[in-house]
């Protein structure tokens, strides 16, 4: 079957019709394009655009935005250009790849599916990354031709092409492409492989990339196995996506432990930990004392302890120094923690923030709010008062969520936290 009837055929499969396509100017790209074009010409009902991801990184960029410009506009596809910046502490490679597929959720419909153009070789250079890293099956599975990533659904119809395969289609289809110089930099792990390694090897092995392709789907499949057989124990520890709870965690042994842990990664479509992070995890995290709020940092995110349960949690600023002047109806507060809003009753100021919202008496006095509070107050009418660390704790809110909850003063006094508590009274007797 030559490799446009394979192609219509995989489509066929998806019953998807809205495709995104991840067009670089290359090669593969430029092949999976026409063929989406092609298909178009004779099944009309599907709705293909295209975006481009501009890194910025090669003196030849602006060239490769009016290559791809000009290959859209000749196949009538409407062409996102999307410009990003890199953030290079993970490394080039995956600094870009983080940059590309966020501008790409920007820009992605609910029905579209994004479609890309790994190919056969892809696949091999992607297992020996992680045969590299030293990854267990988790790392070695198959690139699958329909996956989701970060919330997107993945289609990926030329995987099973070798390169070469696309080289002659192109060649017969009279197609230009760019060439990407980065490539031939051997600095770059995949590219030292591509250059350096696998040539080699598939010139004594002539069938090298299917094989390592059976390889790495035995992997997939002996990981989706354990997943199976491990389902209702993950559910018993995870019933919110981002919460996992730690109930006899220690009775299981530690193979166990770490495939429930990764299981729980996976399902957030976080960085996946090595094998010393999870065992760093476990240990100082997970067993530490009882009285500890231990975190674990893993890239941007972090993964901390509270009462006998792991939260993932984003890296927070730290707002404790925040102290803001409410002088209109609404305030704009830090960190992504969205608005709160003020309105007034003839009786009453009521304060409102994200679901919460609390009524306070009338006042001349400044108001503002805050992030950070120490001593005791008194939360209710029939008990003393206490310390707010003591507070925080009966009501289960964990040490980072409380320099997230807004505190509203009335000049310096405590008023509220919005949403867990008021102040009954404020003498410092």
């Amino acid at each position: 079957m030559d490799l446009f009837s394979s192609f219509e055929q995989q489509l066929k499969q998806t019953t998807a019709q809205h495709y995104l396509i991840a067009l670089s100017g290359g090669l593969d790209s430029t092949v999976l394009l026409t063929l989406f074009a092609k298909l178009l010409q004779i099944q009309p009902h599907f709705y293909l655009r295209a975006i481009h991801i501009h890194h910025g990184l090669s003196p030849n960029a602006d060239s490769w935005v009016e290559h791809c410009q000009s290959l859209c506009a000749q196949y009538e596809i409407p062409l996102i250009i999307e410009k990003v910046q890199i953030d290079y502490r993970n490394g080039i490679e995956a600094g870009a790849r983080e940059a590309r597929y966020q501008a790409i959720q920007q820009h992605i419909q609910p029905n579209e599916i994004l479609a890309t153009a790994h190919h056969l070789n892809d696949q091999t250079e992607t297992f020996f990354l992680a045969l590299k890293r030293g990854s267990g099956l988790q790392g070695l599975g198959a690139i699958q031709k329909q996956s989701e990533l970060f919330g997107m659904k993945i289609f990926r119809p030329l995987l099973s092409f070798t390169r070469e395969q696309l080289e002659r289609y192109a060649r017969t289809e009279n197609l230009t492409w760019i060439f990407d110089e980065s490539n031939d930099d051997t600095r770059y792990e995949r590219n030292f492989l591509r250059n350096e390694i696998l040539p080699k090897l598939r010139e004594r092995w002539t069938h090298f990339d299917h094989a390592v392709q059976r390889a790495a789907q035995h992997c997939f499949e002996q990981q989706q196995l354990i997943n199976e057989l491990l389902q209702k124990t993950f559910l018993d520890h995870c019933q919110t996506p981002t919460e996992f709870q730690l109930h006899n965690f220690n009775q299981y042994s530690s193979p166990k432990q770490t495939a429930l842990l990764r299981m729980w990664f996976s399902l957030n479509q976080w960085e996946m930990p090595s094998k010393r992070q999870l065992e760093q995890l476990i240990n100082d995290v997970i067993f530490a004392k009882k009285e500890a709020n231990p975190q674990f940092h893993l890239g941007k995110q972090i993964v901390r302890r509270y009462q006998s349960c792991l939260y993932l949690t984003a890296d927070f600023a730290d707002l404790t120094g925040i102290c803001l002047e409410m002088q209109d109806d609404h305030i704009l507060l830090p960190d992504n923690l969205g608005e709160l809003y003020l309105q007034r009753t003839p009786q009453h100021f009521i304060f409102s923030w994200q679901q919460f919202s609390v009524e306070l008496p009338l006042t001349d006095l400044p108001i503002q709010i805050r992030f950070n509070y120490s001593g005791k107050i008194k939360h209710h009418p029939k008990r003393p008062r206490e310390e707010i660390k003591k507070i925080w704790q009966e009501l289960g809110v964990p040490p980072w969520q409380r320099s997230r909850i807004p505190l509203i003063f009335y000049g310096v006094q405590l008023q509220s936290a919005v949403g867990f508590f008021k102040v009954f009274e404020h003498s410092e007797k």
